[in-house]
């Protein structure tokens, strides 16, 4: 069994592997679509949070790249 430590660095280091693509809309709002190889050992872990922990996961990591961002 990995320990936490371990598992969260290869989380961070699997997340290179996701597809992210910014697209701003017409009405000026933005999507963000992301895709990744679901038979990809690495990205099990993105595959198994599913749709809503997927969305959960990347509003907190926005968050807190805007909170820690200093101008």
């Amino acid at each position: 069994m990995q320990n936490t430590s371990s598992l969260a660095m290869s989380k961070m280091n699997s997340i290179k592997k996701l597809k992210i693509d910014f697209i701003e809309e017409t009405d000026g709002s933005a999507t963000i679509h992301i895709k990744w190889d679901e038979t990809d050992p690495d990205l099990q872990w993105w595959t198994d949070l599913g749709e809503e922990g997927q969305k959960s996961f990347m509003i907190k990591a926005l968050a807190n790249v805007c909170n820690s961002h200093v101008d």
